[in-house]
């Protein structure tokens, strides 16, 4: 049986992955949002976690940034229902 994902878990693993690879400079960070997969919406919480992440690797090291990009990834994405609502290119999962 194949469990489907919900709109709020496929927002947490694209936000989180894309938030943390810009927190490394990955090269692949660069690229914009829609290549990346996501919504206006999820745009806007990648920009806030990924600020919030770089205040935390600051204080208290990546390891530290990396677990609040996905605690804060897996909260927002969650009271958001997924944050597809702004995006006119987001499809549901099939």
């Amino acid at each position: 049986m194949t469990q489907k994902s919900s709109p709020a878990d496929i927002c947490t693993s694209l936000v989180s992955y894309w938030a943390k690879e810009t927190l490394k400079g990955s090269k692949a960070a660069g690229i914009d949002w829609e290549q990346k997969g996501l919504s206006n919406e999820q745009y806007a919480i990648h920009e806030e976690i990924v600020a919030a992440g770089r205040s935390e690797e600051r204080r208290q090291g990546r390891d530290k940034a990396l677990a609040l990009i996905d605690q804060q990834a897996r909260e927002r994405c969650a009271a958001q229902n997924g944050a597809t609502g702004s995006s006119e290119n987001w499809r549901p999962p099939r």
